[in-house]
């Protein structure tokens, strides 16, 4: 299956959005902090709901492909599948474990060793993914929005007991530390939403027939996302609307889903009709998606260089000339090292080594 334009725009753009909100809260002075309220009110709840519903996205595609394979391979099984996918889930989970700990370290805060930065999230989602990959579309919609409605009851109550040494505080620190964080209920339930739409868009993108395939995704996929999405930021708006302008709330995430869904239905249906030419566009986009676990790890030390120096207006300049450099690295990094220098591609790989060895093993006990 080729790589699909949209699905790259949306975790390439929303990967950027996250970075530059790193910088803005690092590098302006506190008397404009206000600028971060105004401007991150929707985008900061867009960039981190677009990446976690894009991961599931793919990591659906991405089983049910290697699934569909499995005849037509060369000694991949089911079982093969499945170890793959847990074995690289579980390598990024100790490559976040190990980022907390450095930020731990550095801060220094030993409690961060544990704490919902987006490399962990998805590591967890992707663990607790695999239990549902395999169930129907209706089952994990319905766990996704019962885990949407259920984190807006147990947050506030949890919170109560933060930095206590009871269960009840021990339960807040393993779901919702920190809290301004993507903690698992519900970026987990954004997930879970993701690997529905991908499962659609696989059954349809399947279809042999070409005008077959583009009558059903345009019918069966597109129309039906663009009214769910418009129907979702009509009722974020409507259900406590001023809620929608703060982070974490239920009016919020609704708001963020539905505008991913519209927006991902628009990209696509330019994409797969040709409405415009997108080749030259999307490659800016491309290197921030392949690279986007690189990116994550790799831009903390961007913190020193203008850390609350920045004002209201220096601020664009700061964050528009980093955006080209960094943009130019990553072609550069692209045309020289390739793959190479993808993280997800480099647990890929691992992840096989570490299976093969397993392999070995059991090849001698037996």
């Amino acid at each position: 299956m080729k790589r699909i334009k949209s699905v790259d725009t949306i975790r390439g753009l929303c990967i950027l959005l996250m970075i530059l909100g790193h910088l803005m809260d690092w590098w302006i002075i506190p008397d404009d902090r206000w600028l971060i309220f105004i401007l991150f009110a929707f985008l900061a709840p867009i960039a981190a709901t677009g990446f976690m519903f894009i991961s599931g996205f793919s990591a659906i595609l991405s089983y049910k492909r290697k699934v569909t394979n499995i005849e037509g391979s060369n000694g991949l099984t089911i079982r093969k599948v499945k170890s793959i996918y847990i074995i690289r889930a579980l390598l990024l989970l100790i490559v976040a474990l190990l980022y907390n700990t450095a930020i731990a370290f550095g801060i220094p805060d030993p409690t961060w060793i544990w704490a919902w930065n987006i490399l962990q999230t998805i590591a967890i989602s992707l663990l607790l993914g695999w239990l549902f990959l395999n169930t129907s579309k209706t089952f994990r919609v319905l766990v996704g929005i019962v885990l949407l409605v259920s984190n807006q009851f147990i947050s506030p109550f949890l919170l109560l007991y933060e930095g206590q040494t009871n269960i009840y505080g021990l339960l807040f620190y393993i779901l919702f530390h920190p809290l301004e964080q993507f903690t698992i209920l519900s970026y987990f339930s954004i997930f879970l939403i993701g690997t529905v739409v991908g499962d659609l868009f696989f059954d349809v993108n399947k279809i042999s027939d070409q005008e077959e395939r583009k009558h059903a995704i345009k019918y069966v996929f597109i129309t039906p996302l663009l009214l769910i999405g418009i129907i979702s930021v009509s009722f974020s708006f409507i259900f406590r609307f001023p809620d929608i302008l703060f982070r974490r709330t239920f009016s919020s995430l609704v708001f963020s889903i539905g505008f991913i869904l519209i927006f991902l239905s628009i990209l696509l249906y330019i994409e797969e009709f040709e409405v415009i030419k997108t080749k030259k566009s999307y490659r800016f986009f491309f290197y921030y998606s392949f690279y986007s676990f690189t990116i994550y790890l790799a831009h903390d030390p961007l913190y020193f260089i203008f850390f609350q120096q920045l004002n209201a207006l220096t601020i664009w300049i700061g964050l528009v000339g980093t955006t080209f450099l960094i943009t130019l690295l990553l072609k550069g990094v692209y045309k020289k090292w390739g793959r190479k220098a993808s993280l997800k591609t480099q647990l890929s790989i691992l992840s096989l080594v570490i299976l093969k060895i397993i392999e070995k093993k059991e090849s001698k006990n037996n």
